[in-house]
Parts: C-alpha cells; structure tokens; sequence
C-alpha cells in the first residue's frame, strides 16, 4: 500500500499547523487573547470591532486573526460572527506558559534563512553570527521566564546541592551566569540572594546592555550584581579560584569551543565549587530520542539546526554540537575537561532540559 496519500496530508496539515501557530504569536504579542480573554465569554461573545477596540489596534486585521483563530479551533466563534475563548482554555492562552510562548520561536530563527541555506553548501560560510537573529535575545528572555522563573529558586538551586542554599542566604559567595543572555536568571538570583554577589557573562555586546538596564521587583538598583561583555572561552585571569558557583543556562551548546568554555569554568571555580549546567533534553542518539521524546525532539533539533548549530560552528576549529549534543557527550566533555564526577540532575519542572552538577577538586 502506498504511503504517498497520508504523507500528502501529512504535509498539508504541517502547512497548515505552521500559519496557526504563526498566528498564534501575533494574538499573543498584541495581547489579543488576554483582551479577549476580559471582555468576552461563552454568554457574551464579541464582534472583531469590540476587540479591536479594547486592544488598540485596526479592526480589519483583527477580524482577520480572529477568523483564523477559530477555523483553526483556538478560539470560538458562532453563527453572527461574534467571538470568545472556550473557559477552559483561558489560562494556556492567557498565562504565558512554556507551551504557548514557544509558538514565536519560528519568526525569530527564520530571520537569516537564506544566510543558513548558504551555511549547508560545501562551500559555504561556517556558520552564523548571533547578530543575524536580531528578536532571538528578546524571545529567549521572555521563553526563559516563561519556563525557569516559577522553579530555579524553590526546585533547581536546592538540586545542585553542595550546601549551596545554605552558602547563599549566608553571603560572602560569588556566583557566575556564563552566557547570561539578557540577565533574568542573574537578576532574579541576585534579587533572592542579596548577601551573595551576581556576575552575568555574556559574549553578545547587546544582551549586555540589555542585562545591564535590569532592575529589582521594586524599582531599585542592584548593588550585588554586574553584568561583563566577554568571551567564556577567555575569561579574565584574576578569577581563577574566585567563584563558588557557576551557571549556564541552556548556552553551553551554543558555542563553537565549549571546551575552552568549561575549561576556564574550572580555572575560575574555587577548589570544591560547584558548576551546574542546564542543558537540553537529549541521549546523544538520533534513535532514542525519537522514542523517547517523541514529537519534543523534531523540534529540538530543528531549532538547533535554525539556531544552535549554526552559532555554534562558525569557525574553522568549531566543535559544532549543536543544541541536542545529549548526555553521553556532555558528560565526556565534563570529563575531559577536569570533572570526572558528573551527577546528572532530572528537572521535568523545566520540560526541555536536564541538569548536570559537578565539583572542582580540592
């Protein structure tokens, strides 16, 4: 029998799934389903004009989302055209969850397509550079938030164990954010922690500036956290033995020589410091992903190859791991590069990562 017809449909349903969820990012970058959300119900359902009106914006393009929106069963609409959002799916669409705010990843990576066609050919560029995906920092903070900011204080920092709750309430530590991107995780440690001191590292000069404007909860100034444009593969020598605990969050893979990377992260560390590093879900196997992950590794390793890959291999000598390098190899290169213990931490409160935890020798 042949398979041609079911991997026609296949494909269409693939098209079609792609324009709802690009859909789906507008509705949430102007707020459409919040607003739609406040002033409709099953019992009062709204004309596009009603909100549009609400949300600030024109009602044709409006009335055009809200079409698709409903024909691709997201929201509902009745015979007098009039719209609303079923009450049980209000919060998945409304509240910023990891499973909604992943629909925007795709306008981000597709910016420099036609330069990652180009990467493919033998005789193409290496790879990209970070300043080619100019929204990729601004969607990664806010996914970042979305996925860490209800669980890296009460379930993460408690896992790496090593008494390091008890060394932060205390003070007198020093923590580094290797590839700290905009700052949020450095912020929102820096804002629990105050007796402990932040640095946030990251080698793109805008995430930086971005970090750098961060403020606390109330408004105020950090006077326990900086922020360093810098390579993590050269680190500044006076740090050697200085940090009690570094961090990476899901930037280790980005890199084009991680091992330079977690090198200097063990020069930095002081003797029995802890390094913990967020990383992908994977096994290093193609196969065992696809049966143990299902549909979450496709879109693993196609972000890694929009992404992850193509900064990470953008030079001669790049290691080229790309975002689902999976443990066999991060544990081998944890090793190679002077932590021959490696506790790998299972964190499904983050659904896309694992944790490995290590310590710098005495």
């Amino acid at each position: 029998m042949s398979c041609r017809p079911l991997m026609k449909e296949k494909l269409y349903n693939l098209a079609v799934n792609n324009i709802i969820s690009n859909s789906i990012t507008v509705g949430l970058r102007l707020n459409l389903f919040k607003t739609l959300s406040q002033i409709s119900s099953q019992k009062n359902p709204v004309l596009p004009e009603q909100l549009a009106e609400a949300a600030g914006c024109k009602e044709r393009y409006v009335r055009e989302w809200c079409n698709c929106m409903a024909c691709g069963e997201i929201i509902e609409v009745n015979e007098e055209e009039k719209f609303w959002i079923a009450e049980e799916n209000v919060e998945d669409l409304t509240n910023g969850s990891f499973e909604s705010v992943i629909n925007g990843m795709m306008a981000t990576l597709l910016e420099p397509l036609d330069q990652l066609i180009e990467c493919f050919k033998k005789e193409g560029p290496y790879g990209l550079e970070y300043s080619q995906f100019s929204k990729f920092q601004e969607f990664m903070g806010v996914m970042s938030q979305a996925l860490h900011e209800k669980h890296v204080i009460p379930d993460m920092i408690p896992a790496i164990g090593n008494g390091i709750v008890e060394k932060l309430e205390s003070g007198g530590v020093r923590v580094l954010d290797v590839g700290c991107g905009g700052g949020f995780h450095s912020s929102l440690l820096a804002e629990q922690y105050p007796k402990a001191h932040f640095v946030g590292l990251d080698i793109g000069a805008d995430a930086i500036n971005q970090a750098k404007k961060r403020k606390t909860k109330s408004g105020g100034i950090f006077n326990n956290l900086e922020f360093i444009e810098c390579d993590a593969g050269k680190m500044p020598e006076i740090w050697t033995d200085s940090f009690d605990l570094v961090l990476i969050f899901d930037a280790c893979h980005d890199q084009c020589r991680p091992d330079l990377c977690i090198q200097e992260i063990h020069r930095v560390l002081k003797p029995n410091g802890t390094f913990a590093m967020v990383e992908v879900l994977g096994s290093s196997n193609v196969f065992t992903d696809k049966a143990t992950m299902g549909p979450l590794a496709a879109m693993m390793y196609g972000c890694s190859m929009f992404h992850c890959l193509p900064v990470g291999s953008n030079c001669q000598d790049a290691l080229c791991f790309g975002a689902m390098w999976g443990r066999k190899r991060a544990i081998e290169l944890l090793n190679k590069c002077g932590f021959p213990e490696v506790r790998i931490v299972d964190t499904p409160y983050f659904p896309i990562n694992v944790m490995y935890c290590v310590q710098k020798s005495n």
